[in-house]
């Protein structure tokens, strides 16, 4: 089942785990599911996602058949990721410049999958990379669910390309100054995450690009 990572997303998905007794394997912090209550010793840096994961959170409450799959350790690098790229942003809205060499030392040079390659009931996904991989594994399952369109954004692109799992056939400079776009222009002044969302999916722009400079069966336009 794919869910994108924004407030209208899980709650959605937090209307179907009230209504259902069926498995799911969950995107969120093990710690979280095994006790939804302890979102209060989250540490603060990530309380954007406790944000977001809330309404599950509160249907985790209420259900038995909870297994989730990340853990803290990994939410904490993926913030710290977050941290050093909102500071390029900075640097290039300031300096007007972009060093491509700075963007690419910070990304990880392999992406590691998160979610199980088994498992039983429904395993839900919230990010185009994870969905990437596991698409491209052995990966065994009855039926794909959207519960809506399930987006890369350019900083999973960059990922992709970085790790060697997309080829990208442009300027890589150019995907660059959208993921700066994304970020200065679409997430830091959004309501919400869904807000931002919504914007990179209706972006023509980024559409254009996205369809020009890669050929890939799971982005198709």
């Amino acid at each position: 089942m794919l869910v994108p990572f924004h407030e209208r997303g899980y709650k959605t998905l937090a209307e179907l785990l009230k209504n259902t007794s069926t498995t799911f394997h969950l995107p969120i912090p093990r710690e979280l599911c095994r006790n939804p209550l302890e979102r209060w010793q989250i540490p603060s840096g990530l309380w954007g996602y406790v944000r977001v994961w809330w309404p599950v959170l509160d249907a985790l409450s209420l259900r038995e058949n909870n297994n989730c799959y990340l853990t803290l350790d990994r939410l904490e690098e993926s913030t710290d990721l977050s941290v050093k790229l909102i500071g390029l942003v900075i640097k290039a809205r300031v300096y007007g410049r972009i060093d491509l060499t700075e963007w690419f030392s910070v990304l990880p040079s392999r992406i590691e999958l998160s979610a199980p390659s088994l498992w039983r009931g429904v395993l839900v996904v919230d990010r185009f990379t994870e969905y990437f991989l596991l698409s491209r594994g052995s990966v065994n399952y009855d039926y794909l669910v959207e519960i809506e369109r399930l987006i890369p954004t350019p900083l999973d692109l960059l990922l992709l390309v970085k790790s060697g799992l997309l080829n990208w056939s442009c300027d890589v400079s150019d995907l660059v100054k959208f993921a700066i776009k994304y970020l200065g222009d679409y997430v830091l002044t959004s309501r919400d995450l869904t807000e931002a969302y919504d914007k990179l999916k209706g972006s023509k722009e980024y559409w254009n690009l996205v369809c020009e400079c890669i050929r890939e069966s799971d982005l198709a336009c």
